[in-house]
């Protein structure tokens, strides 16, 4: 019997160095060191936690830390608010509650005029920062807001005052009109567009210009990519670029003046002298949507910032 064990165990050893048989092997790759941080390990390395976010919320433009601002955690329907937070004196905060890597969460900033909504998806961790620290840290680019004293309104080279008026008959039932707009602000501040999930709307600078008074439906504007009818009103739109009317300054050179100019044209040819006047204002809107705004009585919107108005009365 013992004789034959051993030639038995003799054979195995035989296929096995011969390559005949495979013995199970112990994948050391699916062996997760790391499970008690809170996941896995994934392909890059990095790692999913389930930890407090630590915010830092900064001014993308100055680069400076923004102290004792709000930040208001909303979950990923960007409605269920989960918390509120506060920034110290450094721009940091860490959040009350862990989240875990890869959930989706809304964060939204407000400190007076200055508005912005971040979507951000909770990160994973290298094994390093697992290690070393125990927040899952957070960056959070923002702005303070400029200041729009700033505007004109030309046709040709004659300008047209706040409150002024264009006489249609002198000057011509045809004509191109020039805005332009100044941030007379600080250097490195400005604007930043982003989008509200609580509302479902882009929070944009929105060039607003409302038609009313005798006549008004008889002009027809060119050069708005928003064009519609409420009641009595008639509105055009542009969306204007938020970068441009930003001064950001980088040593001694500026990156964004601050400046915009829009160009529009006005065919008045159905007016009548001494009888139309129409009123026509131009408003700078802030954390605006012209979609919303025409679906919703005309409304620049709930949070809505008016950063710069025009008006002008045409008659002839």
């Amino acid at each position: 019997m013992k004789d034959t064990t051993i030639i038995i165990i003799a054979i195995v050893l035989i296929l096995v160095i011969g390559g005949g048989i495979s013995l199970p092997k112990f994948d050391l790759t699916k062996f997760n060191p790391f499970s008690g941080f809170g996941g896995n390990q994934d392909n890059s390395g990095l790692l999913e936690v389930d930890r407090k976010l630590a915010f830092s919320l900064i001014d993308q433009y100055a680069g400076s830390a923004l102290a004792s601002k709000t930040l208001k955690i909303y979950d990923s329907d960007g409605s269920t608010i989960l918390e509120t937070l506060t920034t110290a004196s450094d721009g940091t905060v860490n959040s009350a509650f862990p989240y875990k890597s890869d959930r989706t969460l809304y964060v939204y900033y407000a400190s007076s005029n200055d508005k912005q909504w971040f979507k951000i998806t909770v990160p994973k961790m290298s094994e390093a920062d697992a290690h070393a620290i125990t927040t899952n840290p957070i960056e959070l680019r923002s702005f303070s807001i400029g200041t729009y004293t700033s505007d004109s309104l030309k046709f040709a080279a004659t300008s047209i005052s706040d409150a002024g008026s264009y006489n249609f008959t002198t000057s011509g039932k045809s004509q191109s009109f020039t805005y332009s707009l100044a941030n007379t602000g600080n250097d490195n501040t400005g604007l930043v567009s982003s989008y509200d999930p609580l509302y479902q709307m882009k929070c944009e600078p929105v060039m607003y210009v409302t038609f009313s008074g005798t006549d008004y439906e008889k002009i027809t504007v060119y050069g708005f990519d928003y064009d519609y009818t409420l009641g009595t009103t008639h509105y055009v739109a542009n969306e204007l670029d938020a970068y441009a009317l930003t001064k950001h300054k980088v040593g001694n050179l500026y990156k964004s003046t601050g400046t915009q100019d829009v160009t529009f044209t006005l065919d008045m040819t159905a007016l009548t002298g001494g009888t139309s006047s129409v009123t026509m204002q131009i408003s700078i809107e802030m954390y605006s949507d012209p979609q919303y705004s025409m679906n919703h009585g005309g409304s620049f919107g709930p949070v809505a910032v008016q950063i710069a108005e025009h008006t002008v009365t045409i008659e002839g």
